[in-house]
């Protein structure tokens, strides 16, 4: 259940990627555990049916299981899915999902960050590895170019963040991005496409430098 209170919501299938192998079985005892969550009452599920996938998310007694046993990371319950972000946030927790199935195991969700970072920018994610953190953004709708002048000031700025991993959904908005950033050190970017088939191989790219992701995760931004 923390998973899904740290990323608002989850579906069945995002559930059965994290606990459960890709089995029929897999498949079904993803199922059971959660009607048997539901049915006790510790999860409920969105009142919106989006895209006709069945949307789980922690009640307040589930939170209070979760809290007696120190894994409630100081969130409170969330009221229902916001409509409006549900393809990003879907996206979002997808991400997270290939981050784990790599060993990247320590991420910090964008409402845990809210909660206990004070950070001039909140990311979707930030994943944490030989005492670094890096921001984890998901990109798939063009923001002004203002915007994205002053978000990358901010986070150039920002002590906390080693770097920044922007995942962007289209070839044309990634060369965009990339031009906009030429000026900056800490951001990359990578296509979604391309982190899904290449995963820890795939290559992030600025303006000034190029390498792997696992390359950046490993050595950071050069001095």
């Amino acid at each position: 259940m923390g998973w899904i209170l740290e990323q608002k919501f989850m579906t069945v299938e995002q559930v059965r990627r994290v606990f459960w192998n890709e089995t029929e079985a897999g498949k079904m005892n993803s199922y059971r555990r959660l009607l048997k969550l539901y049915g006790g009452g510790y999860l409920k599920r969105s009142r919106s049916s989006i895209y006709r996938n069945v949307l789980y998310l922690v009640t307040a007694m589930g939170l209070k299981g979760l809290r007696a046993v120190g894994r409630d990371r100081g969130l409170s319950e969330s009221a229902d899915v916001d409509s409006g972000n549900y393809k990003h946030d879907v996206a979002v927790t997808d991400i997270r999902i290939m981050f784990h199935k790599w060993g990247y195991d320590d991420w910090a969700s964008e409402r845990v960050i809210e909660a206990h970072e004070k950070l001039r920018r909140v990311p979707d994610g930030m994943v944490y590895h030989r005492g670094k953190g890096y921001a984890i953004e998901f990109e798939s709708t063009q923001k002004s170019k203002s915007r994205y002048e002053d978000i990358f000031i901010e986070y150039e700025l920002e002590r906390k963040i080693e770097g920044v991993i922007y995942i962007v959904d289209t070839s044309v908005l990634l060369a965009k991005l990339c031009k906009m950033a030429s000026s900056y050190l800490k951001i990359r970017f990578v296509h979604l496409k391309h982190l899904q088939e290449q995963k820890l191989d795939s290559v992030l790219v600025s303006a000034k430098a190029q390498g792997t992701l696992a390359e950046f995760l490993n050595t950071g931004v050069p001095e």
